[in-house]
């Protein structure tokens, strides 16, 4: 059904005005309130208006209620992003909260009109210039070898940074714990293994770096040359691969020796293979394939436990499914897959004898909201609320708050002294929340801002660390295990582009793929338009991503390695969807 409201050039001009009145009110510049800044906006009426009249013009309802519906969720977004990036905080003032409805109203427009103006680019009669040419899984891996195999060089003989030092320790110490991914910290084991039974640490340190790089290598190589079978625009097809191939942060992940590499590539296939198995494969999975699936499973889970709550979450979903033999069968997968990644963890952890990780860390959340109520607004605690909430971290650790990230407060929490508890901790944090509710929002937003925001990029004047480290840490190794580049003045200028001048961010567009936020928005967009084209046979994988990122929002930081997984996912789940929704389109026409 057409919708009658945009029939006027009158409406399309008094639309066109309204965002271009507007505009400046959501652009990431703490100034925008000069003349001269304001007046350049007039020049943008006349674009956008014919815009509006292209895209607007003869759309449906249908099209209309998905776009607007999506375009007002990012106009807010942005809206809030900027709020929080100039003053830190949300105004909750009535006239402000006005003032910024009418802003998002007039972006939302804006948002709306590219959004129909691409769901109209990406339904066409045919699909044209399919892939004919087949490239095997050698062809890739030898050619993924040739293009990152320097990086290797570069950082000779791997960058060991993040959590690395910390399991190190935990191994020469003999005191593993949950913190972190035993089955990870074992692999790290490599590094001093190797290096007391060669005395050289560093020969340790390329061997794992080999084999994480060559794991990394084998499943992209795997995943690309699986791509050439399918009925693929080659335009779409070689940005596919380019964009695995060549883009920065895959090439460095590879030699990174941090958990969330491994996990991330193994959450990358179960994606690629669920969509294979389970929306391209129209017949039941056979057992050996069914093996494979719940091996892929196993491996994600041990590498992440969220990512096992993020399965236990999908199953009632499942239950939904039409189809009962494909529900039946990924159902007995899914169990199957989680329940021996729940038995493996538990016998790592009996080998190991680890103790537990650290109390704090699913706190992060709550433990940032009390630490801002406290700096904020101390009035709002009693005695006995401060007496009660120091038993759980000292107050050095309040004042030490960092909106960015939770490590300085939840480092110290503990629930070890007595009369500690979990449900009297929550108890007291309800308490305070409902004296702190703006203190509360600010700090979630503020602490899970660069999930959501794509303006964001790290550093920023809160949290000064790079969006990736590519220095390695001092470990209790000592001197014996060192940082030993081949070409050390191309790890200089490599460096320098990350640490000091964030080149990435300087490059109009490309600079997104960096962003955690505009990943998220653009499978957000492929969630939806899989909805809007009533893809159903994706709707389990969608609610498996959602669940899981679900999970980094309640996490300590938000760093890109833990966002890495989606931007390995989002390029191969959006053609897929783009492809399916073609197919339908197709059918549908030729009935």
């Amino acid at each position: 059904m057409k919708n009658n409201f945009f029939k006027s050039d009158s409406r399309f001009l008094l639309l066109s005005i309204f965002t271009v009145s507007v505009f400046p009110y959501n652009y990431p510049l703490t100034e925008v309130s000069s003349i001269i800044q304001n007046s350049l906006w007039i020049f943008l009426i006349a674009p956008i208006y014919y815009f509006y009249k292209f895209s607007f013009s003869g759309v449906s309802r249908k099209k209309l209620k998905y776009c607007g519906s999506l375009a007002l969720l990012f106009s807010l977004i942005l809206k809030v992003g900027r709020e929080l990036i100039v003053y830190s905080k949300l105004s909750y003032s009535i006239s402000s909260i006005l003032k910024n409805l009418i802003v998002v109203l007039g972006i939302s427009i804006l948002i709306c009109s590219v959004l129909i103006f691409l769901l109209n680019l990406s339904t066409f009669d045919k699909i044209k210039n399919s892939t004919n040419k087949v490239h095997g899984f050698r062809f890739f891996f030898f050619f993924f070898l040739i293009v990152w195999m320097p990086m290797l060089f570069i950082f000779w003989p791997g960058i060991f940074s993040y959590d690395v030092p910390m399991q190190m320790s935990e191994l020469v110490n003999n005191d593993v714990s949950t913190h972190h991914p035993i089955i990870h910290t074992l692999l790290i084991n490599i590094v001093i293994v190797i290096g007391k039974i060669f005395g050289n640490y560093n020969l340790g340190g390329l061997i794992y770096t080999l084999i994480q790089m060559l794991i990394c290598i084998g499943i992209n190589a795997y995943i690309c040359s699986r791509l050439s079978h399918y009925k693929l625009s080659r335009i779409f097809y070689y940005l596919l691969v380019g964009y695995y191939l060549f883009f920065p942060l895959n090439m460095i992940f590879s030699i990174v020796a941090t958990k969330d590499v491994l996990f991330s590539t193994f959450f990358f296939l179960l994606i690629f293979k669920l969509c294979e198995y389970y929306v391209f494969e129209k017949n039941l999975l056979s057992r050996n394939k069914a093996i494979e699936l719940i091996l892929i499973i196993v491996l994600v889970g041990l590498f992440r436990n969220n990512a096992i709550y993020a399965l236990l979450g999908t199953l009632p979903f499942i239950l939904f499914m039409k189809k009962r033999k494909k529900r039946n069968n990924l159902l007995f997968v899914f169990i199957l897959g989680i329940f021996f990644t729940l038995v493996s963890n538990q016998a790592f952890v009996a080998i190991t004898s680890a103790r537990p990780g650290m109390q704090g860390q699913m706190y992060s959340v709550p433990l940032q909201q009390l630490a801002r109520s406290y700096i904020n607004n101390p009035d709002s605690f009693s005695k006995k609320e401060k007496e009660e909430l120091f038993s759980y971290v000292p107050e050095v650790n309040l004042r030490n708050y960092n909106p960015r990230i939770s490590d300085y407060v939840k480092g110290s929490f503990t629930l070890k002294h007595k009369g500690n508890t979990s449900i009297k901790f929550l108890k007291l944090w309800a308490r305070i929340g409902r004296k702190n509710k703006s203190n509360y929002l600010d700090a979630f937003l503020m602490l899970t801002q660069g999930y959501w925001d794509p303006n964001l990029q790290f550093p920023d004047k809160f949290y000064k660390q790079p969006i990736v480290e590519l220095k390695t840490y001092n470990t209790v190794l000592s001197k014996g295990f060192y940082e030993d580049s081949k070409l050390p003045n191309i790890r200089k200028k490599i460096i320098d582009r990350f640490y000091t001048e964030n080149s990435y961010k300087k490059i109009p567009l490309f600079s997104l793929l960096f962003s955690s936020g505009f990943v998220i928005w653009i499978l957000l967009v492929t969630c939806l338009y899989s909805i809007y084209n009533d893809l159903r046979d994706f709707y389990f994988i969608f609610v498996f991503l959602i669940l899981y990122y679900g999970t980094l929002l309640l996490g300590p930081v938000t760093l890109v390695r833990y966002v890495y997984p989606y931007m390995l996912v989002w390029p191969i789940l959006t053609v897929f969807v783009i492809i399916k929704a073609n197919e339908k389109n197709i059918i549908s026409l030729t009935k």
